[in-house]
């Protein structure tokens, strides 16, 4: 019997995890300036609301049960019908776990991504008191894996990752807030000891920018000083 992903969502250890996770960005995201970001939340019941920012713009798309997301657009997570160096900020929340393609879904979002762009990208801490907890409620499908692989598949994908935190709830059973109560801002829990068996990890990584190597015009063949056309199939994208 299909496993029903959106209630562990609703309410109970998960959410409670999420919005730690989500809270835990505010520091960061004040730095970050730009027009467009893009947020990638685990599932459509998962928490929406980003802490404040200095976007113009926000995308938001959410895994649907499926491997299609969905919100301001639907598609594939490998498929994002968005033209290259769109995105100032990508907030990927637990999508690489979730693909059977991590590595097809890491290059779509590093080709989404502006120079210099950052992506902020969240797993669970296979490490911790959750594995066992989120393996008996997650698809099997789920991968969970120490950072260690995730930070290979963002390097192949051409992003530079620049630090590695941890965040979350101890275990599923810690003290959760009382329903109706304020969430309070994530403490830095990668600072204190044992930070590394927390709930979640988040890599911060930042899209190099391309190193363009000039053609001395000694070396230029003389057909192209007549015609600098474009190479063939070569197309403009939007920054």
């Amino acid at each position: 019997m299909p496993i029903d992903r959106s209630r562990i969502y609703e309410d109970g250890p998960l959410l409670a995890l999420l919005q730690r996770e989500l809270a835990m960005l505010a520091p960061i995201l004040e730095g970050v300036f730009g027009v467009w970001g893009l947020h990638l939340r685990p599932h459509r019941q998962a928490p929406l609301a980003l802490p404040a920012h200095l976007l113009s713009s926000v995308v938001d798309l959410a895994v649907d049960g499926t491997d299609t997301l969905v919100g301001d657009a639907r598609c594939l997570p490998q498929q994002l019908p968005f033209a290259g160096e769109s995105f100032k900020l990508v907030v990927a929340q637990h999508i690489l776990e979730q693909t059977t393609a991590p590595d097809e879904v890491a290059e779509e979002l590093a080709r989404v991504m502006a120079p210099e762009g950052v992506a902020l990208v969240f797993g669970f801490n296979p490490a911790s008191l959750w594995r066992p907890w989120l393996a008996s409620r997650l698809p099997e499908a789920w991968q969970f894996s120490g950072t260690s692989r995730w930070r290979d598949v963002l390097t192949r994908a051409r992003l530079d990752v620049l630090q590695v935190r941890y965040s979350g709830l101890w275990s599923p059973w810690s003290t959760l807030p009382s329903a109706g109560s304020e969430q309070s801002p994530a403490p830095p829990t990668w600072q204190r000891p044992f930070g590394r068996f927390c709930g979640s990890w988040l890599m911060l990584a930042r899209k190099r920018r391309s190193a363009l190597t000039p053609l001395r015009l000694a070396a230029v063949r003389s057909d192209l000083k007549l015609k600098p056309n474009f190479v063939p199939g070569a197309r403009r994208e939007s920054a």
